[in-house]
């Protein structure tokens, strides 16, 4: 059985220590002190939802983030998931398509027809991933650094 999707709440020391490890593997570098300032402004409140899943020392052992856009087109918002990663101890044992199901139940529940995965770190193990749980590429994204 999978453990339960919880929401992130007030982070602990070793919660955000856990995140940063986590967040590390999509090769994002970033201490707990910048991480815990970034999460003061990914509250629900401005849309954000940050949710985790816990083993069974409690350790946080894979975390989803998402948000909630609205557009000038439609008038359903459109979900966003910005963030997920699971630990190598937690991998293959269903807990990415657990939170990304309870993502998924997020969105519908507040209206979204469309969920977006964005994923920076886009490797071919994500690729998959997300092809296999019915996501297929969608338009172009353009970027610049100003």
């Amino acid at each position: 059985m999978t453990a339960p999707v919880q929401p992130l709440g007030i982070p602990t020391t070793r919660d955000l220590d856990d995140l940063v490890s986590l967040m590390g593997l999509l090769g994002y570098q970033l201490d707990s002190d910048v991480l815990s300032a970034r999460l003061d402004r990914l509250t629900s409140e401005s849309g954000y939802e940050t949710w985790v899943v816990r083993d069974d020392d409690e350790r946080i052992s894979a975390v989803a983030g998402a948000h909630l856009r609205w557009a000038y087109n439609d008038d359903a918002p459109t979900a966003e998931l910005l963030l997920l990663v699971v630990s190598d101890r937690a991998r293959r044992d269903g807990v990415g398509s657990h939170l990304l199901g309870h993502v998924e139940a997020w969105a519908r529940g507040n209206r979204a027809r469309v969920l977006n995965a964005v994923s920076a770190a886009a490797t071919d193990s994500a690729n998959r991933f997300y092809r296999k749980r019915g996501y297929h590429e969608a338009g172009v994204r353009y970027s610049k650094l100003i």
